[in-house]
């Protein structure tokens, strides 16, 4: 069977336009032999996103965004339409993610959320749009705040500038300088040298020598310790009790006698009873005079004589 030449030119220019078309789209990222299902989602501003964008998986790539369009009634919302793998099926509460993009490129992509609901969409169904919080968007509050901040200090450097005064300025400098020095001598203090440093040997030293002592100070609260029960058991309230009574019966005595009373009051107090004492005393001793020089007197030892007068 032979074919006209006409036939021949038009086959093989069919098959260079479909070669070319299959070539552009797979360049696009596009298998027009393969199979796809296709979803929507509505978003406020795609900040961006254009056709052929990427529809990532968990990293993956499973497809692209295939159309951008206004809503016919509505210019704020913006419906975008994305093409992906047949054999994919995506629970319900599924999110399409509008990432913020690279700082560099300035390309984005949409990821799939996956849902957690029970059911699954089909093809044709609208998606949740969420758009992922742009990085100027994150950095503006933080750049208002840096910008307040730089105003609010260039402010207090210039109130600063008009108050020192170059005596204020003068002060400050002393009082750097003399921090300096307090802080090299606090510096020579500390040295193993220093007085500060010696004291704190020293206290090193007390230290130990207590460590030592440690077992000679426990003995002697021991033996504290021992004194105080002996002193508990032998009834020390009992002891002081009775001396108070003892001490308080002598006293009574004492008085008694300062006041006369009694046999030793009357002694200590009254002149004449020891008058009296005395000059018994006295005739005493004379009686015993006379008695030592005229035995006679008084004694008979004489049968035959008479009385010695």
């Amino acid at each position: 069977m032979k074919f006209s030449r006409e036939f021949k030119i038009g086959f093989v220019a069919f098959v260079a336009v479909a070669l070319a078309i299959w070539g552009i789209n797979y360049l696009k990222g596009k298998n027009i032999f393969e199979s796809s299902q296709q979803y929507y989602a509505v978003y406020n501003n795609v900040k961006g996103l254009v056709e052929n964008a990427v529809v990532n998986l968990n990293g993956y790539k499973v497809g692209n965004v295939t159309k951008i369009q206004f809503d016919k009634d509505n210019v704020n919302r913006i419906v975008v339409k994305i093409s992906m793998d047949k054999d994919i099926r995506l629970q319900k509460n599924t999110t399409l993610l509008l990432k913020s993009g690279s700082l560099i490129s300035g390309s984005k992509d949409i990821d799939i959320i996956p849902g957690t609901e029970n059911g699954f969409h089909v093809s044709g169904d609208t998606l949740i749009g969420g758009i992922e919080p742009d990085i100027t968007s994150v950095l503006d509050p933080v750049i208002n705040k840096v910008q307040s901040v730089i105003g609010a200090v260039d402010t207090l450097l210039l109130s600063l500038n008009d108050v020192l005064d170059p005596q204020t300025r003068t002060n400050l400098k002393n009082m750097m300088a003399n921090l300096n020095s307090a802080t090299a001598s606090l510096r020579s203090n500390l040295q193993p040298s220093g007085q500060l440093g010696q004291t704190l040997g020293n206290l090193n030293e007390v230290t130990a020598n207590l460590k030592k002592s440690n077992e000679n100070i426990s003995n002697i609260l021991a033996n504290f310790a021992a004194i105080s029960d002996t002193l508990k058991q032998a009834e020390l309230k009992a002891l002081i009790v009775h001396a108070s009574e003892t001490f308080a019966q002598t006293t009574d005595l004492f008085t008694k006698i300062n006041n006369g009373q009694g046999t030793a009051g009357q002694l200590m107090v009254n002149d004449s009873v020891y008058n009296n004492l005395n000059n018994a005393l006295s005739s005493l001793d004379s009686l015993l005079i006379d008695l030592r020089e005229h035995p006679k007197r008084y004694v008979h030892l004489s049968v035959f004589g008479k009385k010695d007068k």
